[in-house]
Formats: structure tokens, sequence, C-alpha cells
């Protein structure tokens, strides 16, 4: 079999493939959101002083990052209807992609914590922060400039990832891709379409990143921690 540009070209510019490529953005957007919320709990969770707590916290990072996704999305999709409790395509889809994502994000975000110098807390405590505001005004600022570079990485893989969707039938790219295939008996062209949607996305994804890690870079002043906690008090 040659290969087509015919068909390759009809269907880069097929509003059948951009609306794909758009929910594959969408889903992975919400999904990742989703990762992040959680993940940020579960991080809590992991730093308390409750051994129970934190025993529940490891576990849940341990099942979400050590298990393979796509055997999550069977269990999600396939697994729960023996259990009475049914969930569509999108539920499934989404909850799976963005609990697998909070099992990651936990681990990135414990991370950033951890790595604030504690003469930060000690000032921000000192001047009569609560323990709520200092992790507000002083921790998360300069965490997040430490999440900002692996939470890039990690969408950007939720962002290919999504194509494993397709096995529980969600109507994204590679879905779809592989309908049209069905139709055309035209893998190359089509499966390139698809690889150049891909490619489009992270490209731009990879141009956003850098200039979120350029601006939260420069935004976080150098002043002294005291200054910085002295400021947020006023503030409050």
């Amino acid at each position: 079999m040659n290969w087509s540009s015919e068909t390759f070209f009809a269907y880069l510019g097929d509003p059948l493939f951009t609306n794909a490529a758009m929910v594959t953005v969408w889903v992975a957007v919400v999904s990742q959101v989703i990762g992040v919320i959680v993940g940020f709990g579960v991080a809590l969770m992991q730093l308390s002083q409750n051994p129970a707590i934190r025993w529940l916290a490891n576990f849940y990072v341990w099942f979400w990052r050590g298990s393979p996704l796509l055997v999550q999305l069977f269990l999600l999709y396939f697994g729960l209807p023996q259990l009475g409790i049914r969930l569509n395509v999108i539920e499934a889809g989404l909850i799976g992609l963005g609990l697998n994502a909070s099992g990651f994000m936990a681990e990135i975000i414990r991370g950033a914590i951890l790595s604030v110098d504690k003469g930060e807390i000690e000032a921000a405590r000192s001047l009569g922060l609560s323990r709520g505001k200092t992790m507000m005004y002083v921790i998360l600022p300069q965490a997040f400039r430490i999440i900002i570079p692996p939470l890039g990485n990690e969408f950007l893989s939720n962002l290919r990832t999504t194509s494993l969707l397709s096995v529980i039938s969600f109507e994204e790219l590679l879905r779809v891709t592989t309908l049209a295939i069905n139709q055309t008996f035209r893998p190359i062209e089509l499966y390139s379409v698809a690889a150049i949607y891909y490619l489009a996305m992270t490209t731009v994804w990879t141009l956003v990143q850098a200039q979120l890690e350029r601006r939260f870079a420069a935004g976080w002043s150098n002043a002294p921690a005291a200054q910085r906690a002295r400021w947020f008090s006023l503030k409050l």
C-alpha cells in the first residue's frame, strides 16, 4: 500500500481530529487539576504528625504510583460495576487519570514543601503568623517555584497518557484515529496525523511551561525571610 498524501492532508485538517485534540487537552487539564488538588491534600497528610494519617497517605501514593494506569482504568470502568458502582466513560477516565496524577503530585508537593528553609518558617512564626498562614503566605509561594518544573512535566505526561482512555472507548484523539483507520484502512497516514497533533500539543505546552518557569523564578522577592513574613503579617 502506497502513501496517500490525499488521505493525510484530508484528515490533518478534519474537524473530527481537531475536536478530538481539543477533547484530549480538556481531559488532560481537568484530570491534572484533580491531581493537584487531591495530591496537595495527600501531601499534607504525609507531613502529618499522626502516624495513622501518614500511613494512609503513603498507602494511597503507593497504590496509584505503583500500579499501571491501564489496570486502574479497567478497575474503575469494568470492575466497579460488580460492586454496584457504575461510572460512565467520562467519569472513569477523569477519575482514573486524576487519581493517578495525584499520586505523583503528592510526592512532588511534599518534596517541595520540605525543601523550604526552616528559617523561613521560624521567622514567620516568630512574627505571630499561624501555622495555616505560614503555609499559605510563606511556604507555598516558595514551594510553588519548585513545583512548576515537575508539574509541567507531569502535565506533559498526562497529555500523552490520555491515549490510554481509548481502551474504554473514550472519544479522544487516539480513539477517533482508530475509528477512522477502520473506515479508510490507512493506518500510516492517520497515525501520522495523530502524531502531529500530539507533537503540536506537547510543543505548545513546552513553550508555556518555559514562560511560567521564568515568570515565577523572577516573581518571588529575594528579601530576607523575616521581611517577607512581616509584610504578610501586615497584610493580614
